[in-house]
């Protein structure tokens, strides 16, 4: 039978692999939301450039598409911030 050292930091192993993986999540979202922020000025930029109407349109719900997936990725970020 193993030392109760070696239980009692095999436990701790166990017990941090999840703050582990809340962590690179985070990140992730983090990452996510920089790359949708960048994405949505891109698409902003290009629909106030823009003269034909269905290239706006489209443009326009693709900016619209975008806002609510940050939005939603913010939600997720703001959950998982305490974890973090």
């Amino acid at each position: 039978m193993p030392p109760p050292e070696k239980i009692v930091k095999k436990l701790m192993d166990l017990l941090d692999s999840g703050k582990k993986k809340d962590r690179a999540k985070c990140d992730r979202i983090s990452e996510l939301l920089k790359k949708l922020k960048k994405q949505e000025r891109v698409v902003k930029e290009k629909l106030a450039n823009e003269k034909d109407r269905t290239k706006r349109k489209r443009l326009s719900t693709e900016v619209k598409i975008i806002h609510t997936q940050r939005k939603k990725a913010i939600r997720r970020f703001k959950e998982l911030k305490s974890k973090c």
